[in-house]
């Protein structure tokens, strides 16, 4: 064999070993491999961070713990006062009444002889209210019993009533008999229902008998 046929020989065997390693060698560096591989890779990286990571539970607040109770246990009173009478809250003006004594002396509400309940009285108006009562004790009223005043019901305004001073009573009266007893009033100028109380007082200073009143309407 000649030299010149023996070369050949071996550079196609060569050739025949570089051929696939070039091919070889450009699948894998050419561009579109290299980014088939990175977006094998991402997605690898994605999937074994999704296996990775827990995902954190929502909570969805119950009914119980959504809801915010508000009291109203709040108790509301209103008063309704029918228009053109009376109001009904007392409110004392007396300074503290001496203590009441029934041993001796007994009184009984009778009737009204005049101006009965809810009678009109012009604004400002004098006027005179008289009482009838029956004598229940032992003892017998002298002209230094008096009736007095006790308080006015509240309009709501101070100063609106002037109380009346005592009364004495017009004559003695023995047990068992009745008794007319009066006072002098004036009618506030504030259009208003009123009730002004009074109560029956002995020679000593002690009241007896049931409380009494007036009940007018200024208009």
């Amino acid at each position: 064999m000649s030299r010149t046929y023996k070369y050949t020989g071996m550079l196609v065997l060569l050739l025949a070993l570089l051929l696939p390693a070039c091919n070889l060698n450009e699948a894998t560096t050419t561009p579109e491999n290299v980014y088939t591989q990175a977006a094998q890779t991402a997605e690898v990286a994605q999937a074994l961070t999704a296996m990775s990571v827990s995902p954190t539970p929502s909570i969805t607040p119950t009914m119980a713990e959504s809801l915010t109770l508000e009291p109203t246990n709040t108790l509301l009173i209103t008063l309704t006062v029918t228009p053109g009478g009376p109001t009904n809250t007392p409110v004392n003006t007396n300074t503290p009444r001496p203590a009441e004594s029934t041993a001796c002396d007994n009184a009984l509400f009778v009737e009204d002889v005049n101006y009965p309940d809810y009678s009109e009285i012009a604004p400002g108006a004098s006027f005179v209210k008289t009482w009838r009562f029956k004598n229940l004790g032992p003892c017998t009223w002298t002209e230094d019993y008096r009736i007095v005043f006790s308080y006015v019901s509240d309009t709501g305004k101070d100063g609106i009533f002037d109380p009346p001073p005592p009364a004495h009573f017009p004559d003695e009266t023995a047990p068992g008999e009745f008794l007319d007893i009066s006072i002098g009033l004036e009618a506030p100028t504030e259009a208003d229902g009123y009730i002004v109380v009074f109560r029956l007082q002995n020679d000593k200073g002690f009241f007896f008998g049931p409380e009494f009143w007036v009940i007018f309407v200024v208009k």
